[in-house]
């Protein structure tokens, strides 16, 4: 039939109508976009240009593998640049919520709305959140807290009323942190860069086999820019096997603070980490009065016994925190400040090693230690100088002394310690560095405690008084 009309193609609408058309269909179809793209060139060189079609960002871990959703989601982050986004992530546990969104947490700035179903409800108006790139003041999105549990998790609170159910336990807070609550650690090879600078690793209560030290490592090689990172264990719930040095380290350029609580996992962990530029170090709560397979030989260096042979509760605790501290400032040797141990302690051979080494520590703290006269001695002064006021006859160049930028002491609950080795020790010490006009050397003690010391008797702390004034407490 010649006078027939012929079928319209879609390739004669106009472009402002196939606009309309593709902006009402993407609203019903999460990934709608994706199809109309695929239809021909005209239709894909339009959907690329029009970064509204590209605002819903759709993750569902049921649907594609990791790669392929990080694929996606970069995919839709950079078409719909510059505009807000809203994210949208289907999980069927919360394991897998980081590695899905880690391709796009550096431009969470721009999330306008963040909504997950599945293994919770949830539904955040980043928008009203200081972080958002539109706030008055905005600030990052800069710390991640990874909570271990077991079993099942939910952080909905019921509401009694029947309206909509608040959130206990938000994934993002106003204060900037991003919060999950896992079963394991995510794989490293599931995760993209992170850009968070401080890092929390929380497990305690947790039974072992949830988190290992490859695990922790796979964390952290994923971020490369973290100024803080604090793990914090459960000593009663963790029963590892022997002690493998770990195959890979972990270079974290940029990380300043450190701390390790509650763990028999120090060593590896220790072990693993190059941190160049660290300046706060804090062990708290790593003894233990049982042997520990952290504790193990394997070829590292200062594993022998402690010619000291010293009394510890906790022999094999001390072994593999020493042991630990030593690859941790062989490998960084890092500009450490301040050095706290609270509950945590070492051989006499390891706090000798240490203390030779630290050049730059300005505090040390340390609570509740077996630590002998042994160790008090090696703040004494190596080579006795009569004290002068000026060092241009060479003495000061005799003197040598651990610990040179030494500024605050304090010495909680040591119970082996004596007054007479405290004394002995620091009085000279203090005597010399208060009188030396050579300061780039030599700081002077501007703060020393001993609290809770049995060994310090009345006539002790009234010597130690004399000598520093003020700066003395006990």
């Amino acid at each position: 039939m010649p006078n027939s009309p012929r079928p319209a193609s879609t390739e004669a609408l106009p472009p402002e109508l196939l606009i309309a058309i593709f902006q009402a269909y993407v609203k019903d179809e999460t990934l709608g976009v994706l199809k109309l793209r695929s239809v021909s060139r005209r239709w894909r060189d339009i959907a690329n240009s029009l970064p509204n079609l590209w605002q819903h960002i759709y993750l569902d871990s049921s649907s594609a593998s990791i790669p392929n959703l990080h694929q996606v989601a970069t995919l839709f982050l950079q078409k719909s640049e510059p505009l807000p986004v809203d994210v949208e992530v289907w999980a069927y546990d919360s394991d897998c919520v980081l590695p899905i969104l880690s391709p796009i947490l550096h431009s969470v700035s721009r999330w306008r709305t963040f909504v997950t179903s599945g293994y919770r409800t949830e539904s955040i108006d980043m928008s009203a959140l200081g972080t958002y790139h539109k706030a008055a003041y905005p600030f990052p999105m800069d710390r991640l807290t990874l909570h271990l549990h077991d079993g099942d998790f939910d952080g909905n609170l019921d509401d009694s009323d029947g309206g909509e159910e608040p959130i206990l336990n938000p994934t993002f807070t106003p204060e900037g942190e991003m919060q999950l609550w896992v079963n394991s650690l995510p794989p490293k090879e599931h995760l993209a860069p992170l850009h968070f600078t401080r890092l929390k690793i929380s497990a305690q209560g947790l039974e072992a086999g949830h988190v290992t030290p490859a695990s922790i490592a796979g964390v952290l090689s994923a971020c490369p820019s973290l100024v803080v990172f604090s793990f914090e264990g459960w000593v009663e719930g963790e029963e590892f096997g022997s002690y493998d040095r770990p195959t890979a380290t972990v270079t974290l350029p940029n990380l300043e603070r450190l701390k390790i609580r509650g763990t028999t996992l120090t060593r590896p962990i220790l072990s693993s980490i190059i941190a160049p530029r660290l300046q706060y170090l804090t062990l708290a709560y790593l003894n233990v009065d049982r042997q520990i397979g952290t504790a193990d030989l394997c070829g590292d260096d200062g594993e022998s016994e402690d010619e000291a042979n010293d009394f510890s509760q906790s022999p094999w605790s001390d072994r593999a925190t020493g042991l630990g501290l030593r690859q941790l400032i062989s490998r960084s040797r890092p500009p450490l400040r301040t050095l706290e141990m609270d509950y945590s302690d070492l051989r006499t051979k390891d706090f000798r090693w240490i203390f030779d080494r630290l050049d730059t520590l300005e505090e040390f703290r340390i609570v509740a230690s077996d630590m002998s006269d042994k160790v008090i001695r090696l703040f004494k002064l190596e080579t006795q100088a009569p004290p002068r006021a000026s060092s241009s006859s060479g003495t000061d160049a005799l003197v040598k002394m651990r610990l040179p930028r030494l500024k605050r002491l304090e010495l909680i609950q040591c119970q082996r310690l004596t007054g007479n080795a405290v004394v002995q020790a620091l009085v000279p010490r203090v005597i010399y560095t208060d009188s030396t006009a050579d300061t780039r050397r030599f700081s002077k003690l501007k703060f020393v405690s001993t609290v809770g010391c049995a060994g310090m008797e009345d006539r002790h702390e009234h010597v130690l008084t004399s000598t520093l004034g003020s700066r003395f407490v006990s």
